[in-house]
């Protein structure tokens, strides 16, 4: 009997181990589930039934701008893909113009794609390719505008981004310290804007420039009273000038003295006056070949110094002339016109040699002034 008991118990044990089996089995089941976290994937097994929990198995925490897909109460099911995308702050500043943004977007060209504001001839303060970290990024955008460039005087209409300093290196433009530029460099460009680069170049020249000799006049008592002559013949000197030129787009604008040397004097003439009195009654002879007669000259120049003040070329337009006043008629009565046609026009000696002549006729009587 003992036999027979045994067989169904053994037979009960072994298909309640069986059930308990398949019981742990079921239990023990596990999803493989793909994890993408900024495009990494991982791919474990897992007990959780949604997204939520598996993301909490992971330490994953989103935050109120990160994307998860599928969402977290979804269910979890073999096979599935969780997609992680956290953002990032990113402050865009477009032509001055501050805006606060948040990106799923790793990169600065895929966060302007998603921005519509990848245009190709906008200006970036970084590049396309630079990554955007959890911290976020600061860019700077300036836009593409049409302005005119003008070079040489020659106007040109482009398209460019960022400050005028951007609009001269579009166009290969490299400045100096002298060159000028209007506006300034740093000088956001604008729609219509104009801008005007003027080259400038500083050169220097050097030139020779004759230095004048004065005239100088000496008294000598070994010549006769109205004898005159070069006793000392002018030489002009000369000076080496050096000059800082300016020019403006080729254009001489300005020459300034810079430096001046010396490199020979000048000579000064001297002539030598006479002024020894002749001895009564001399004769010499004049420029125009015609002789003279001195006798009594520092008579006739007392006269001469009150009617005349001793101006021997004076002509007042009074009808008289010369240091000793004639009038014509007078002069011409004693052939004054050998030396001169008017009075004035002859020399003091001259003048002299034909009042002796006068005064052979009538002394002094012609002449208010007595010497």
């Amino acid at each position: 009997m003992a036999k027979k008991i045994w067989a169904p118990v053994a037979a009960g044990a072994s298909a309640l181990a069986l059930l308990g089996g398949m019981g742990v089995a079921t239990a023990l089941h596990k999803n493989d589930v793909t994890v993408v976290v900024d495009g990494v994937a991982k791919t474990i097994a897992v007990r959780e039934d949604t997204v939520g929990e598996v993301l909490e198995l992971e330490g994953i925490a989103p935050g109120a701008h990160d994307v998860v897909l599928p969402a977290p109460e979804t269910k979890i099911v073999d096979g599935l893909e969780i997609s992680v995308a956290y953002a990032r702050p990113l402050e865009v500043t477009i032509d001055g113009e501050v805006r606060e943004l948040w990106t799923t977007a790793r990169s600065v060209g895929a966060a302007l794609d998603m921005l519509r504001l990848n245009e190709a001839d906008s200006k970036l303060s970084a590049s396309r390719s630079a990554s955007i970290g959890r911290e976020g990024l600061a860019l700077d955008i300036h836009t593409a505008k049409d302005i005119t460039l003008t070079v040489a005087g020659v106007g040109e209409e482009i398209r460019v981004a960022g400050t005028v300093a951007d609009a001269l290196a579009a166009r290969d433009i490299t400045l100096d310290d002298d060159d000028k530029v209007t506006p300034a460099v740093d000088a956001l460009l604008e729609d219509g804007m104009s801008v005007v680069f003027v080259s400038v170049e500083t050169k220097q020249s050097t030139k020779l420039v004759p230095i004048d000799f004065e005239k100088q006049t000496v008294k000598s008592s070994k010549l006769l009273k109205g004898k005159k002559e070069v006793t000392t013949k002018g030489v002009p000197g000369e000076a080496r000038e050096t000059y800082t030129d300016v020019y403006e787009d080729g254009v001489l604008t300005s020459s300034t003295l810079a430096e001046r040397v010396v490199s020979s004097q000048p000579v000064h003439q001297v002539t030598t006056v006479g002024t020894k009195e002749p001895p009564a009654g001399t004769t010499t002879t004049s420029s125009s070949g015609k002789g003279l007669n001195l006798a009594r000259a520092a008579q006739w120049d007392r006269i001469a110094r009150c009617e005349s003040t001793n101006r021997w070329n004076i002509n007042t337009g009074n009808g008289y002339y010369g240091g000793l006043q004639f009038n014509l008629a007078t002069w011409r009565s004693v052939n004054g016109q050998d030396f001169a046609a008017y009075p004035h026009q002859a020399t003091r000696e001259e003048q002299i040699t034909v009042a002796n002549r006068l005064y052979a006729k009538r002394g002094f009587q012609p002449w208010s002034c007595k010497p």
